[in-house]
Formats: structure tokens, C-alpha cells, sequence
């Protein structure tokens, strides 16, 4: 899920990803995972994962220049947008001129509540009955399972970044590499 709706707002694969985890629960699956995306365009994605954290939340915010975005898919009021931004000067002596923020209103548009398992069924069931293949969906299910992959590696080897698209053979037995 959080896979899906960075890949839907970068509209363009990560260069590479971190993860590190640890199990507490149970020896060999991780419930507590840090996951880095770095992208080509200087962008980073950070998702934190945890069976354990007290609080169930899904947020997603957005920090950019102009405006900010908060979305959380579990809140009452889903989606904040901040005219919150910065601006960089273009020549500087210190760290204050060189980074100044914006402060503005917020603004909460109403999003109604959705179950997101029961939103996706729904649009595959209506691509189904209508005939229509969902190219555009299959792909974005292709690049999350190229970043679920480079993730399950990075946590494999403790951390180190891997490459997007750096995976794991599957021969026509179905033995993995």
C-alpha cells in the first residue's frame, strides 16, 4: 500500500533501496523495517513498518518547496495541505539566509472513508468486468514488486543499499537464485 502510492506519486522507479529490521516476535520475520528509496531526481522516500508500534497509522507527507501534504488513510480528516514551503536564496553568508520557510493556512479537503483492500478488489473486479486489462495497473505492480524484491535483499545484507531491479533469477523449474 505504501509502496503503491510513493510509485504513484514519483511516477518513476527508485534508483535504489535500503531496509534494516529486526525480529522481536518471531525468529526470521521482521517486524520492525526502515525502508530508504533514493531516486534519480535527488528525491528520498523513507517508510517505517511496524507489527509492534502502538499507534495504526498510514501517513504519507509529502515535503515540497511550494506546499506540503499530509495524508493519512486511517485519520477522520485524511488529507492536509499545508502552504507551508521554502525558498532558497541564491547566494548566502550563514545558515538563516540560506534556508527560509514559508508559514500559511491549512487546507481539509473531505476524502471519504474507504477500506483500501475493499477499494482495490472493487477496481479489479470493474477492470474484469469491463473488459479492460489494466496495463498501466499491471505495470505499477510490476515496479512495486522490483522494490519489495531490492528490499527484502537490502535486509538480507543488514542494510546495504541495492539496485532496483537487481533480483533474484527464477529458472523454469522455480528454484530461485
Amino acid at each position: 500500500h505504501d509502496l503503491s502510492l510513493i510509485d504513484a506519486f514519483m511516477g518513476e522507479l527508485p534508483v535504489s533501496v535500503t531496509a534494516r529490521g529486526e525480529s522481536y516476535l518471531q525468529a526470521g520475520v521482521a517486524d520492525v523495517v526502515f525502508v530508504t528509496l533514493r531516486y534519480r531526481s535527488r528525491a528520498m522516500a523513507h517508510i517505517h513498518l511496524s507489527w509492534l508500534d502502538p499507534r495504526k497509522e498510514r501517513r504519507l507527507t509529502l515535503v515540497c518547496s511550494k506546499k506540503m501534504v499530509e495524508f493519512d488513510d486511517v485519520a477522520s480528516e485524511k488529507l492536509r495541505i499545508y502552504d507551508k514551503g521554502y525558498e532558497r536564496p541564491p547566494a548566502f553568508t550563514n545558515f538563516e539566509e540560506y534556508l527560509s520557510l514559508r508559514h500559511g493556512d491549512i487546507y481539509m479537503p473531505h476524502v471519504p472513508m474507504r477500506e483500501p483492500l475493499a477499494a482495490e478488489v472493487s477496481d479489479f473486479l470493474a477492470r474484469v468486468r469491463g473488459g479492460h486489462s489494466g496495463p498501466a495497473a499491471g505495470l505499477a505492480a510490476l515496479r512495486v514488486v522490483q522494490i519489495l524484491e531490492a528490499a527484502e535483499r537490502s535486509l538480507e545484507r543488514d542494510g546495504a543499499p541495492v539496485p532496483v531491479g537487481e533480483s533474484a533469477t527464477v529458472d523454469p523449474g522455480g528454484a530461485r537464485d
